[in-house]
């Protein structure tokens, strides 16, 4: 009798089933793997950055406090930067500089409209801010061998504040520039004279030492420079809310005065046409420090204008509070109100991303 069927095999459904679960776990391997380098059926993308505990770029900047436009922002300075592990950027002023200075640069150069670019740096430059708050403390300062050179200082004698320059922390002394009176002439300050020196570093930590003053000397490019004694007694200031600049720029002001408006209860202000001229000592997107020669009080309003970057900066500050020496006067300003584009130019020049 014919046979119309072939007898089956038990272990070909065995062997058919081990094949078929190979080939599952070949594909399940081959997705793995595409995903952690970033490959997707539409081709090569960047994976996402993780910080160290984990968490990913987007839930990293939810986790200090930016919002959506910034969460965006920060995740472009991360890829301007060529990626990096987000809490370590935070933790580091240096590498952080870095990443923002070349978004910064970035926007200026591909932006179109002004108005696309002014937006732009504002998100950056709070984005920037909330960020300076989240690294912390930063790095201290444990002896004034350690002060970089060029840093912007303050040098205070008898209650008088003079702008200087740390010019060399290596040697036997720390050499600062010789404070200058307001004809630009060099102030003589006797051998073993008690002084302060006061600074900032870059990630807005402000410190101060109280030392003497060892003599004068000549230093190559700088000329006559003033000899401190070298002190390990730094003490710490207390932390500033924005980060601050020491500079020396040239400025001009308006009084401005307040009077009645057309309506009820409505005041309006009104611009002083005489100017008075100034230097700024110091400045913060908060505020700055302004010595004239000026006669000013506390509580006058003024229109504060200067230059940063080859471009022109207005804002409207409020004096504070005032020091008088005898160089003049110098006066504490917050700032009351300052345009977006001023706002972004003060930021830009806090950060050294332009200079004045």
């Amino acid at each position: 009798m014919p046979q119309f069927y072939k007898e089956t095999n038990p272990m070909d459904a065995v062997y058919f089933l081990i094949g078929v679960g190979v080939f599952v776990l070949i594909l399940v391997i081959v997705n793995i793997s595409k995903k952690r380098l970033g490959i997707t059926n539409s081709g090569i993308s960047a994976p996402q950055p993780k910080a160290a505990g984990g968490l990913s770029a987007r839930k990293f900047s939810r986790s200090i406090g930016l919002d959506s436009a910034q969460s965006r922002m920060f995740a472009f300075v991360l890829k301007s930067g060529g990626g990096a592990d987000p809490e370590r950027l935070v933790q580091s002023p240096a590498m952080l500089d870095r990443h923002f200075r070349q978004a910064y640069h970035s926007i200026e150069r591909d932006s179109g409209a002004e108005e696309e670019t002014q937006q732009k740096l504002s998100v950056l430059f709070s984005t920037r801010n909330i960020l300076e708050a989240a690294a912390g403390g930063g790095v201290g300062v444990s002896s004034t061998r350690v002060i970089p050179e060029n840093t912007p200082a303050v040098l205070i004698v008898d209650k008088d504040s003079y702008p200087v320059r740390v010019v060399s922390s290596r040697g036997a002394y720390l050499l600062v520039e010789n404070p200058l009176n307001a004809m630009g002439d060099i102030i003589a300050i006797d051998r073993n004279k008690p002084v302060t020196l006061s600074f900032f570093t870059k990630s807005s930590n402000g410190f101060s030492i109280s030392s003497t003053v060892y003599g004068t000397t000549k230093a190559p490019g700088a000329g006559q420079v003033l000899q401190i004694v070298h002190s390990g007694a730094i003490k710490r200031l207390s932390q500033r809310r924005f980060r601050r600049r020491m500079i020396a720029a040239p400025a001009e002001f308006n009084l401005v005065r307040l009077e009645p408006g057309p309506r009820k209860r409505e005041q309006k202000m009104v611009v002083d046409k005489r100017k008075a001229a100034g230097r700024i000592l110091d400045i913060s997107i908060g505020g700055c420090s302004i010595q004239t020669s000026s006669v000013i009080s506390a509580g006058v309003r003024l229109k504060i204008a200067f230059s940063a970057g080859g471009q022109h900066v207005v804002t409207l500050g409020e004096v504070l509070r005032i020091n008088r020496n005898r160089t003049g006067t110098v006066m504490h300003v917050k700032f009351l109100k300052v345009p977006r584009k001023s706002l972004n130019l003060i930021n830009a020049l806090v950060f050294e991303y332009i200079d004045t």
